[in-house]
């Protein structure tokens, strides 16, 4: 599958602050109950978009010994990401964005910090409806969703700017994340000289909204579920008071999709490593 270009060096596969197997929790992607009007578009798009995550059922890897295949790297993180983009309504795909998954925690130092800002700058997040930052740090994957941060007239309400962590593991104390985050977006707003600056310090709080919680390692598998879902539930694009939609039946199924897809996929690559 071809890779797309960025703005930074092409980065190296890290584990941050996690395990000592070189792997951190990831991604998956795939259909939506509640999207149906969309579902089978979406599941060409991403058959067609990337053929090497798609291997027939017949050799999809079952639920057993499912845990240490769950931990992903950045690597492969990035991946699905680029396969979870094919999802968007074409028509709105300038409503969206998201920060390569190394960007938050290069931005922790010091020297670095300006590259990631101007990188950031070139995302133009204030034209975005989404924007989705995915976090890795002591092993653990989560995702800060930035909304609407370009509807300045609306701050202090629902409609205007907001932030979200979405964290598949709470034990672990997200809001640990809360002060590097606020300096993290306190820059971004300080290197697009925003005059709306002293408002949002004052008016947008970090939210740590009620999500599904995980049940083994697995956390880099409902961190892609969450921000899939922000993709292809019409409800949930359009109203963040929708989450509750994360709990359905029906969409839920999509992690044991995605799930799978990376298992059939890591197999795929195992199997040309080994001829």
């Amino acid at each position: 599958m071809p890779r797309h270009s960025r703005h930074n060096p092409e980065p190296e596969v890290v584990d941050l602050g996690s395990d000592n197997d070189g792997n951190v929790d990831v991604c998956q992607n795939k259909r939506s109950g509640t999207s149906r009007g969309q579902e089978a578009k979406t599941l060409r798009s991403l058959k067609n978009a990337s053929p090497s995550f798609h291997l027939p059922p017949n050799k999809r890897s079952s639920r057993r010994h499912k845990t240490n295949k769950d931990k992903l790297d950045t690597g492969i993180f990035e991946l699905c990401m680029e396969d979870l983009w094919t999802c968007i309504d074409p028509e709105k795909m300038r409503d969206y964005a998201y920060f390569d998954s190394l960007w938050f925690n290069i931005y922790t130092n010091e020297n670095d910090k300006s590259n990631v800002l101007r990188w950031i700058k070139a995302k133009k997040i204030f034209t975005r409806h989404y924007v989705f930052v995915p976090i890795v740090g002591w092993g653990h994957w989560s995702v800060l969703v930035l909304y609407n941060f370009g509807e300045t007239k609306y701050l202090g309400t629902e409609k205007g700017p907001r932030m979200l962590l979405l964290d598949s593991l709470k034990t672990t104390k997200p809001t640990r994340l809360r002060t590097a985050i606020n300096r993290f977006v306190v820059d971004i707003l300080k290197n697009e000289e925003r005059e709306e600056l002293e408002q949002f310090i004052n008016e947008v709080e970090l939210e740590f909204p009620e999500v599904p919680q995980q049940s083994e390692d697995e956390c880099g598998i409902y961190t892609l579920y969450f921000i899939y879902c922000f993709l292809v539930i019409e409800e949930l694009g359009e109203d963040l008071s929708k989450l509750d939609a994360l709990f359905n039946p029906e969409e839920l199924k999509n992690l044991e999709d995605i799930r799978n897809d990376i298992h059939a996929y890591r197999e795929n690559r195992d199997a040309k490593i080994a001829e």
